[in-house]
């Protein structure tokens, strides 16, 4: 199933991320692609906010993974940008959050990882759009089962009172 979100700003991607909260309980996996600065820690962030979490998110480009534990669930974001391979995976230690169900998995550079996990997940693609302005994103929701179809159309009905969707 596939689902599009024009974004119109940094602000509106991570609001986008504050409703996607709403749907996602602990053991989710969210996997996120993207170019550089394409907004993938921008709505990590928004998630964040949803989850009431007090910590800054940042990106954990060179600790691989941060984790956030004051709020409503817990948060684990991985960064796989310098990660190249199974053993790099593994030495990381990804495996142990993957198979746990102690909280949220937002995998930045997923794609890296897409053909290891086992597990139903999220795939969200972040695009720019230099036609339609410069802040301007699309992002490309794509799941393939029916635990995400439910939660999918959860998802839509909170968005669909402001969003405008594709």
């Amino acid at each position: 199933m596939h689902l599009e979100i024009l974004l119109e700003s940094p602000v509106h991607t991570a609001d986008i991320g504050i409703k996607l909260s709403r749907i996602l309980k602990a053991g989710d996996i969210l996997l996120l692609s993207g170019e550089l600065g394409g907004g993938k820690t921008t709505f990590v962030s928004g998630l964040a906010r949803g989850l009431k979490l007090k910590e800054d998110v940042s990106s954990p480009s060179f600790t691989i993974i941060n984790e956030y534990i004051n709020g409503k669930l817990r948060l684990i974001h991985i960064d796989l940008y310098r990660l190249e391979g199974e053993a790099e995976f593994e030495n990381a230690g990804i495996d142990r959050y993957i198979s746990k169900k102690s909280g949220i998995v937002c995998i930045e550079w997923g794609e890296k990882l897409e053909k290891f996990i086992d597990k139903d997940y999220l795939k969200i693609d972040f695009k720019y759009c230099p036609d339609k302005g410069i802040d301007k994103r699309i992002i490309m929701i794509n799941w393939k089962s029916t635990y995400w179809d439910r939660k999918i159309k959860r998802f839509r009905k909170i968005i669909r009172k402001k969003e405008g969707l594709l």
